[in-house]
């Protein structure tokens, strides 16, 4: 494995994110249509980037959400794998979910697809 050097350490640390999911996209396309061997593993690190602050839940804002999915307090629960007391608390202002309960909440209100695809039916 080559050492780098200080000039390309530089490089690479200066190359935005974009132009190195790009690099990665073409080198995979590469793999699949046979026209490239070896791969290079690139790690996208703090070093390089932060992730943006997963943005905070009103009260309102959460039972909207789960009505939208057409969802229980309990089954929404099950989806994001925290208990029914935690989303009855949430949605009744009692409580303010945080961590990753912030981020699942984001996830849900962007890509609602991802949510739905958990719920199975038992009958």
């Amino acid at each position: 494995m080559k050492t780098p050097t200080k000039d390309n350490k530089k490089k690479r640390m200066s190359t935005p994110v974009g132009a190195a999911l790009i690099e990665a996209l073409t080198e995979a396309v590469g793999f699949q249509a046979g026209t490239k061997t070896g791969a290079t593993v690139k790690t996208i690190s703090v070093r390089r980037c932060t992730a943006a602050p997963a943005p905070r839940y009103a009260a309102k804002e959460i039972a909207k959400l789960r009505k939208q999915l057409h969802m229980s307090q309990p089954l929404f629960a099950d989806v994001l794998n925290v208990s029914p007391a935690s989303v009855k608390a949430w949605e009744q202002g009692q409580n303010e979910p945080g961590g990753a309960a912030l981020r699942l909440l984001q996830i849900a209100e962007a890509h609602p697809e991802v949510i739905l695809e958990q719920v199975r039916s038992v009958a």
